[in-house]
Formats: C-alpha cells, sequence, structure tokens
C-alpha cells in the first residue's frame, strides 16, 4: 500500500531555530539626503518549526526587529514585532524558497505612533561555495573560500499605512572569494555586489540599481560571523533619474543558536 504525503508527515515539535543579526552603514544612502547619515538595525528571531515532509517544513516565528539613525528620519528610527506563520521548501541543495504570513506591531520610536497589520512575504535564497583545504605548509595567502549569493523578498503591503496596497520586491546578489594567512580565522575577502529594487507605487526609494565592488575582513564564529568593510557604489534611481556614486563603510554580524 502506498504511502500519503500526509501519512509521511512529520507532525512533532523540533528544536527552535534561534538568529540575532545586525548591521551598520555610513552613509545610509548615496542619495544627497543620507550621506551624513549613520544608520543600525538589528533583529532577533525565533522559529518553531511542527510540520514536515519532505523538503518542505511549516513553522511559527516571532521576530523583535529595531533601527535607528542619526538623523532622525521617522521611518529609520521604530521597533516592530512580529507573529506569524511560514512555509519553507528546499527545491535544490542550494536554493530556497519560503512564503510568510505576519501580523506586525510597528511602533515609531519618534513620531509615538503605532501601526498594526497583516503582511505576507514571498522569498528566496540561494548559495553555493567552493572550499579548498590548507596545506600544511601554506605560508602565504591561500584562496579558502569563494561563493556566490543571490536572495530576494516580495512584500505585500510595503507598509501598514492606511489603505497601503504597494507591492515592494528586492533582490541582492554577490560573488565574494575569501582568503587567509595560515593558523589565522580572519578571512579577507574582495567581492562584487548587485542590489535591484522596484514597486507597484513607483516610489523613488523602492526603485533602484545599485552595483558595487568592495572589500571586507569577516571572522567566522560558531553558528555565524562578523564582517567590517568598504565598498564603493554607483546608486541609481531612475523614477528621479539621478545616480549618485561613492564609498559606503558597513559592518555587521549573524549569528544561529
Amino acid at each position: 500500500m502506498s504511502t500519503s504525503p500526509l501519512m509521511a508527515s512529520n507532525f512533532k515539535l523540533s528544536m527552535p531555530i534561534r538568529i540575532t543579526a545586525g548591521a551598520i552603514r555610513f552613509p545610509y544612502s548615496l542619495q544627497p539626503g543620507d550621506k551624513d547619515n549613520v544608520y543600525f538595525e538589528s533583529f532577533s528571531h525565533t522559529e518553531l518549526p511542527f510540520w514536515a515532509a519532505g523538503k518542505s517544513q511549516v513553522s511559527i516565528f516571532t521576530r523583535i526587529f529595531y533601527s535607528a539613525d542619526s538623523e532622525a528620519q521617522t521611518f529609520n528610527n521604530r521597533s516592530k514585532v512580529s507573529v506569524g506563520l511560514t512555509y519553507d521548501i528546499k527545491l535544490h541543495k542550494t536554493f530556497t524558497v519560503k512564503t510568510s504570513l505576519k501580523y506586525d506591531y510597528d511602533f515609531g520610536t519618534l513620531t509615538g505612533e503605532t501601526k498594526t497589520g497583516i503582511r505576507a512575504n514571498f522569498s528566496y535564497f540561494y548559495y553555493k561555495s567552493w572550499w579548498r583545504n590548507m596545506p600544511g605548509d601554506q605560508k602565504g595567502f591561500f584562496r579558502q573560500k569563494s561563493w556566490t549569493r543571490a536572495w530576494g523578498i516580495f512584500t505585500f503591503p510595503e507598509n501598514l499605512d492606511p489603505g497601503n496596497k504597494n507591492l515592494a520586491f528586492i533582490t541582492g546578489l554577490e560573488a565574494a572569494t575569501a582568503f587567509v594567512w595560515p593558523a589565522v580565522k580572519l578571512q579577507y575577502v574582495p567581492f562584487a555586489e548587485l542590489t535591484f529594487a522596484k514597486d507597484s507605487d513607483k516610489l523613488s526609494f523602492n526603485n533602484k540599481i545599485i552595483p558595487a565592488v568592495g572589500f571586507k575582513f569577516q571572522l567566522p564564529i560558531k553558528g555565524g560571523q562578523i564582517n567590517l568593510g568598504v565598498k564603493y557604489a554607483i546608486d541609481r534611481r531612475w523614477i528621479l533619474g539621478t545616480t549618485e556614486y561613492g564609498p559606503l563603510i558597513f559592518g555587521g554580524w549573524y549569528k544561529t543558536f
């Protein structure tokens, strides 16, 4: 007798997945109003898988997000708590897609305004890496690892303003190579990246393409990494018809528990 997908499913609760991450950058963007602005964000995400079948999984999650900047722009200074349900499927060992539905509680830390509502996301993530073992007699720089990474997310609605029906999309691509010294964990990483964003309401800050090249120091830690770097970017906003050029400094961390 054949086994149905439902009978083959696993409804047993799994161990929760905990993630914390954060980022800082200066300037916030290359646009004229942002060039003196320092931006910081961080989040804590806890996910509890409760159903699985094959390469699919359904989880409940909570997420706490905080952001701030030095120019006191209202949309950059907020605290947000989200509770939701997510379904993800691994289509390939390098490619995963995820759909989620969440309820957001969004508090503006400068305005004191609270917004609540339901938002939906569809996202994808691709990661392919190539690793090389270091020879025991290696004395100088060694090319340890190379990777390509791509991610993207559709969000609806784009914000929690009453009546908002804006569909927003953003995607990023990165190609990088990590070099190391023998017996040193610190990685020296030249990279190239591309960010592309578009939305249905044609808002200038949501319609852009930003290619960049840069260099970062990356320190692997258990379950994640810490990085600090600089990049040179070209910021094209086609709704405004403007193109800005310049360097950006960035740093951040990522860790799973």
